[in-house]
C-alpha cells in the first residue's frame, strides 16, 4: 500500500479532491444519462455534496493514519456505484431511490470493514509490543 499517502500528508487534500469530483461525475452519470432522468440543478447539487462530504471524511480518516480504513470505504464506494448503477436500469420510481439505498449501503458496509479491518491490526500492533 506504498501508493496510498502517509499519515499527516499533504497528498491526502489532494486525493478528497480528485475523489470528490469523480465520485460527483459517476453520481451525475448514474442518475442522468444511465436512468435518463432530465437534467437538475438541485439533484445534481445534492449528489455533489454528497461526494464532497463521503470524500472529505474518508480523506480525514487518511489523514489521520487510517489508510485501511480508507482504502475500504473507497472499496465500498466503487462496489456502491456499481450496484447503483446495476439495479438503476429500467427504473420506475421507486427502483432508483432503491438504487440509492443499496449505495449507501455499501458505502457503509465498506466502512464498517474497514473499521474491522484497523481495529483487527491495532490489536496485532498492541501484541506484538508487548
Amino acid at each position: 500500500m506504498s501508493w496510498i499517502p502517509a499519515a499527516r500528508s499533504s497528498r491526502w487534500c489532494v486525493l478528497a479532491g480528485a475523489s470528490s469530483l469523480l465520485l460527483s461525475i459517476l453520481l451525475w452519470m448514474i442518475r442522468f444519462v444511465v436512468l435518463g432522468q432530465p437534467f437538475n440543478g438541485t439533484l445534481a447539487f445534492r449528489f455533489m455534496l454528497l461526494a464532497i462530504i463521503l470524500s472529505v471524511f474518508f480523506g480525514f480518516t487518511g489523514w489521520l493514519g487510517t489508510r485501511k480504513l480508507w482504502l475500504c470505504s473507497n472499496i465500498g464506494v466503487v462496489a456502491g456505484l456499481v450496484l447503483m448503477a446495476i439495479y438503476s436500469r429500467d427504473a420506475t420510481g421507486w427502483e432508483d431511490l432503491i438504487s440509492f439505498v443499496i449505495f449507501l449501503e455499501a458505502v457503509a458496509a465498506g466502512f464498517v470493514v474497514g473499521l474491522v479491518v484497523e481495529g483487527i491490526f491495532l490489536i496485532l500492533r498492541l501484541t506484538k509490543k508487548e
